[in-house]
């Protein structure tokens, strides 16, 4: 249903549509939104259209546009492009999570970027206030460049409320990559001595996969870790079925959707009481946040989960009923209207 509000013409310039990556999942849930708003927006991705036709579009596209999203600082050269062209058009830009932090390790600012982002952007949509808070630092913006527009999932159907499982299962889904140690999946693994009955699954790859293998031979948990690396949806969605907690002590979340994942399977998480997690958890009652490094206290917390089913199911309705009110595809194409 086209929505009276809604602009007339929109341009959507992102960098992917296609693949299995968060940017990409979230760029096809923009453009599933418009469409359902009513519109037809032009869509330039810059990795999926032949140079030409990305070019096209835009240029055909910006000589008419009222509203121009931009999917990826990465493409804020655009945006220039964009005021040039079409002055009176609304300069949207959607920022994720590190890519945006100012962190020289990931992606450190280009000189140029704090006066595109002032000059050329009209406002840019933030999926957590902590992202914010680190952009605006590293780019010297004030809060009123922002608004707060966090991500979504789908929910599955039936959508499961009470998930019953035999055994006591920790599943952990992340990428492995050598970047990703603040991610502190190895806590997990530290915490198992702890938790003699339980056994710990941790869906993902890359180099840390290695070591972490390593450090559960060297803890003598290897027999309760199981370590398959990526693995299709079904297997997936088995996973989740299986398991009784979900626990990403994450310290780099710019924000959480895999909780959101969790959550809309009806699993109670564990995340960090560092970065964006702490906003999207509510501390004992869909979940609990921890230090990462009190790896004790992580324990505790994964002991008191596996060994209150009741609690567990609980916890991870609440989670549930939270992610269909707030993080559902109808809740991202209503705060997509209202932020266009």
């Amino acid at each position: 249903m086209r929505d009276s509000a809604a602009p007339r013409s929109i341009l959507f310039i992102g960098l992917s549509a296609t693949g299995h990556g968060g940017i990409q999942r979230f760029n096809r849930r923009v453009i599933e939104s418009l469409r359902a708003l009513g519109c037809r927006p032009g869509v330039a991705m810059r990795a999926d259209h032949p140079p030409r036709r990305f070019a096209a579009t835009i240029v055909a596209t910006l000589r008419r546009a009222d509203v121009v999203l931009i999917g990826h600082i990465n493409l804020l050269p655009l945006a220039l492009l964009a005021r040039a062209l079409r002055p009176r058009a609304r300069i949207i830009l959607f920022a994720h999570g590190i890519e945006v932090w100012g962190d020289p390790a990931y992606r450190a600012p280009r000189w140029w970027e704090r006066r595109v982002l002032r000059a050329a952007i009209d406002r840019i949509a933030i999926v957590s206030r902590f992202s914010q808070q680190r952009m605006a630092a590293a780019f010297g913006l004030q809060a009123a460049k922002f608004v707060l527009f966090p991500n979504a999932v789908d929910l599955p159907e039936p959508s499961p409320l009470a998930p019953v499982v035999a055994g006591k299962t920790i599943l952990a889904v992340a990428r492995l990559g050598a970047g990703e140690r603040e991610k502190h999946v190895d806590k997990l693994v530290s915490a198992l001595p702890a938790l003699p009955d339980a056994q710990l699954t941790v869906i993902g790859d890359g180099p840390l996969r290695g070591e972490l293998q390593d450090l559960a031979a060297t803890l003598g948990v290897s027999n309760r870790v199981a370590l398959p690396g990526w693995v299709d949806e079904a297997a997936l969605a088995r996973a989740y079925a299986e398991a009784q907690v979900f626990a990403l002590p994450s310290s780099k979340e710019g924000f959480g959707i895999v909780y959101l994942e969790a959550w809309a399977r009806g699993l109670p998480v564990i995340g960090s009481r560092f970065g964006a997690a702490a906003e999207v958890i509510e501390e004992g009652a869909d979940g609990f946040v921890v230090d990462p490094e009190d790896v004790p206290a992580l324990a505790d917390r994964l002991r008191r989960l596996l060994d209150d089913p009741e609690l567990a199911r609980r916890m991870g309705a609440a989670g549930h009923r939270k992610t269909a009110s707030r993080y559902s595809a109808a809740a991202f194409t209503h705060n997509l209207a209202a932020l266009l």
